[in-house]
């Protein structure tokens, strides 16, 4: 591993480089606690916190605790109604493991106090990632492809949706889109690409094993 590294990064390349580096301290460290927690969980707040927030991914307040699950989650991520509890759970490692590591950035807000908000802001995140109004274009299309039993996986299924989707009346198009919160442009050095639905509890069971 790299023994000292910039968690605040210049441009897109040092940005993956930096995630992949946390992403595998993360996995080792949730590994000698016995955690079954996926290696990749840090990936969905590393990507927001670096292309939506201030880019640094080391430094966590709870102002960016909000942004990242009560407002980028709820319009971007696909997540089934049983994993939703993981969601948060994996964000507390996350904290935890940056302040057991040392790698908490001193302008960090105290990591038990960023825990502790993790758990008040519980019912809200619920209750906006059921609201249909927050969803961003993306996820309501999206949304509706696996809703027809579409595999994100396919490309020719995706393919052959968009081609169906397409050919609906504009009027049909436009009642599943509905009216959506403008979308948050990215502030970071680079436009993250599209957050794909967050896997099930059972293939990320599957990954660990």
């Amino acid at each position: 591993m790299v023994a000292s590294r910039s968690w605040q990064p210049d441009d897109e390349d040092d940005y993956e480089a930096a995630s992949a580096d946390l992403k595998e301290r993360f996995g080792t460290w949730s590994a000698d606690k016995g955690l079954e927690v996926d290696p990749e969980a840090p990936e969905s707040p590393l990507h927001y916190k670096w292309g939506y927030l201030d880019g640094h991914l080391t430094r966590w307040s709870c102002a960016d605790l909000d942004e990242v699950y009560l407002e980028l989650y709820p319009a971007k991520v696909i997540v089934e109604d049983d994993d939703l509890d993981d969601v948060l759970e994996e964000a507390r490692a996350f904290i935890s493991f940056l302040a057991e590591t040392g790698l908490l950035d001193q302008a960090s807000d105290p990591p038990e106090r960023l825990l502790e908000h993790l758990s008040r802001i519980e019912k809200q995140f619920r209750a906006n990632m059921a609201t249909a109004g927050r969803q961003s274009f993306g996820k309501r299309l999206w949304g509706q492809a696996l809703a027809e039993g579409v595999s994100l996986d396919d490309q020719a299924g995706v393919d052959a949706f968009i081609a169906r989707f397409n050919a609906r009346p504009r009027a049909e198009r436009d009642a599943l889109l509905g009216q959506h919160l403008s979308p948050r442009q990215p502030r970071g050095r680079f436009t993250p690409p599209g957050t794909p639905p967050r896997p099930s509890s059972a293939k990320r069971r599957k990954r660990r094993r």
